[in-house]
């Protein structure tokens, strides 16, 4: 069975090798909510019928007013709704935004330069968005194969039969890294194409800021990109012979797939194939026929089968039909039929449930700057085995609210972010406020050099809560009246312009409902200073995270649902549990034990939460976490 790797795990080791993803870049980067934005306006506007040939048909005015028209369009459809419902996000990143209006205008003008082309000349011009790929790899000398999946930018296909793979930059990046990248999605595309060799199809290297800039490569020309390119998933996916393989690649090779071998490199003692057959058959029999919309993904919880509903077939009937899968096939549980990036999905339970535990994933950890140490917490894994943090330094990830049932793993989880931070820091660079209402799930870090101070570990009855916000709120005045010395933005900002240290603080509530409920007079107190702290305290690197069991309209309201963002959704026992935290129904479906849903920003993903063994949690808690 091929070893599996996916393109962005290649990609993330190609900018590490390069020293970064803008380390010999020109361009500013852009955020991950507007990186999506991007693709989806270019998807968009390849849309046979709604997109940019639609918008173009008619009168034959000047290129200029082609262009015009085109970026207009654009902005009515997408930009314009997006900057209104993300407002609060834009105003912390302004000149990432100015850089994606700017791609965006270049890419409307060189869409309409393509399209008109291809009109002058009457040939017809294919373009496919988000084309998924996968290519399988066996060289000579290597121990097993290597499938490699990923999605493409675009794929254009000409009349003739030709086609050409682009890869769109908002920005410079790393040169090296960006070609390898597209060079990969060159040769699974051949691959698609049942090629041996990529033949004479072209690649397009394209970067649409701060100008257009174009770049086509023969097939000739990628070669040695493409053999240095095979060495590298050779080595990252573990095939080489021992004798070919250093330490320094052991690591590397450690940090993308040891994570991932439990249960995608394993033999499995299923068939995901006669399990997909079966689902299709159920569908079939209550009228709601489906096809295969992709491969199923196997995760450590559950296996993904992308579905297609049929013509005809409404999406919300096959969502209703879970019941009656789980029925038909005897699952312990029922699935979870839900929409992903858009796409309709159905979630089944893994038969022999894998756990992913907090030791295999600890190299996927960011590495801390010296200066201002690791702000990124770790969320979960997932179904490619990458491990996804919460940036506290940004605005949509400052505050996290965590809300799950009882049997979740909610104290698990927050266990493992705590890990993850101490790890990556060290007592310069991180402080903790720990606030216990159950008393039992922060016991281990009662004598840790990161708490603030010998009053941080915060027993609810034996010490007024809040008093101990009243503190926060007074250190939090102190550091804006620093950063105002400094004309400094945020606590990087401020450390970047002075060359010291000031600690990240970061406040832990494990029972949020529990806290709220000692009487009317305390609550308006916790409420209150907590509200404050959520709408001003980002800035001067102090944050919340706050857990309950209890997700109600009651529990969480007004300012405090407004200032954190950043949810964290385990299993939930009633569908408007699942509503409050996430804008959507669909938590109540997990599986419990770490199966969480994450949203940040669009729509929320679905992760499995690292389990933190009790022997690894004391060695980090107890011995200060990063030795």
């Amino acid at each position: 069975m091929p070893r599996n790797l996916s393109v962005r795990a290649v990609r993330q080791e190609l900018y590490r090798a390069a020293g970064g993803p803008q380390s010999a870049g020109t361009g500013a980067a852009s955020t991950m909510l507007l990186g999506q934005w991007f693709h989806e306006i270019f998807a968009g506007l390849t849309h046979p019928t709604l997109g940019a040939s639609a918008v173009l048909d008619g009168a034959e005015p000047t290129q200029q007013e082609y262009e015009a028209r085109l970026l207009n369009h654009v902005y009515l459809k997408w930009i314009g709704p997006h900057t209104a419902q993300h407002q609060a996000h834009l105003h912390e990143t302004t000149e990432q935004f100015l850089s994606f209006w700017t791609a965006t205008r270049e890419m409307c003008r060189w869409f309409t330069a393509l399209l008109l082309e291809a009109k002058g000349k009457k040939a017809s011009l294919r373009i496919v968005a988000e084309q998924e790929l996968s290519w399988e790899l066996r060289e000579p000398g290597w121990t097993d194969s290597v499938l490699v999946t990923g999605i493409a930018d675009a794929v254009f296909r000409s009349g003739d039969g030709r086609w050409c793979v682009g890869e769109f930059k908002l920005g410079r990046t790393a040169p090296e890294a960006d070609l390898a990248q597209a060079c990969l999605y060159h040769g699974m595309l051949a691959a698609l194409s049942g090629q041996t060799s990529p033949a004479d199809n072209p690649l397009a290297l394209i970067c649409f800021s701060p100008r257009c800039s174009e770049r086509l490569f023969s097939a000739s020309e990628l070669a040695p990109a493409a053999a240095a390119l095979k060495s590298l998933i050779g080595r990252m996916a573990g095939v080489l012979p021992l004798e070919n393989t250093t330490a320094g690649t052991e690591r590397t090779a450690g940090t993308t797939v040891t994570a991932r071998t439990g249960w995608l490199n394993s033999s499995l003692p299923f068939s995901t194939d006669e399990l997909g057959r079966k689902i299709l058959k159920v569908f079939e029999e209550f009228n709601a026929p489906v096809k295969p919309a992709g491969n199923p993904i196997v995760g450590p919880a559950f296996i993904r089968f992308p579905i297609e509903p049929r013509t005809g077939v409404k999406t919300k009937s096959v969502a209703g039909l879970n019941l009656e899968v789980q029925q038909r096939l005897g699952l312990v549980a029922a699935p979870f039929i839900h929409l992903q990036q858009g796409r309709l999905v159905v979630d089944v339970q893994r038969p022999d449930r894998q756990t992913v535990l907090f030791s295999a994933v600890r190299n996927q950890l960011p590495i801390p700057n010296p200066l201002t140490g690791n702000s990124q917490v770790p969320v979960g894994v997932d179904l490619e085995g990458k491990l996804i943090c919460a940036d506290l330094a940004e605005s949509t990830n400052a505050h996290i609210l965590v809300a799950g049932t009882t049997g979740s793993g909610k104290s698990e989880w927050l266990r493992a972010a705590l890990a993850g931070l101490l790890v990556t820091n060290t007592p310069e660079t991180l402080r903790l406020v720990l606030i216990d209402p159950k008393r039992n799930a922060f016991a281990d870090l009662k004598h840790s050099p990161f708490l603030l101070d010998a009053q941080a570990l915060v027993y609810p009855g034996d010490q007024e809560t809040g008093d101990v916000l009243d503190l926060l709120i007074d250190e939090m005045e102190i550091r804006y009246a620093l950063l105002e010395k400094e004309r400094a933005d945020t606590l990087s900002d401020w450390a970047r312009r002075t060359g010291r240290r000031m600690p990240r603080i970061v406040c832990v509530c494990d029972e949020y409902a529990d806290l709220i409920s000692r009487g009317r007079a305390e609550r308006n107190v916790i409420e209150a200073r907590l509200c404050r702290l959520g709408s001003k305290a980002r800035a001067a690197g102090i944050h919340l995270i706050l857990a309950t069991q209890h997700p109600s309209r009651e529990i969480i309201k007004g300012a405090l649902d407004g200032n954190m963002p950043c949810r964290v959704g385990l299993k939930m026992s009633k569908n408007i549990e699942s509503r409050m935290i996430l804008g959507t129904a669909g938590a109540e479906n997990l599986l419990g034990n770490g199966d969480l849903f994450f949203r940040d920003i669009g729509d929320p993903k679905r992760l499995q939460a690292p389990l933190l063994e009790a022997g690894e949690r004391a060695a980090i808690f107890q011995n200060g976490g990063n030795k």
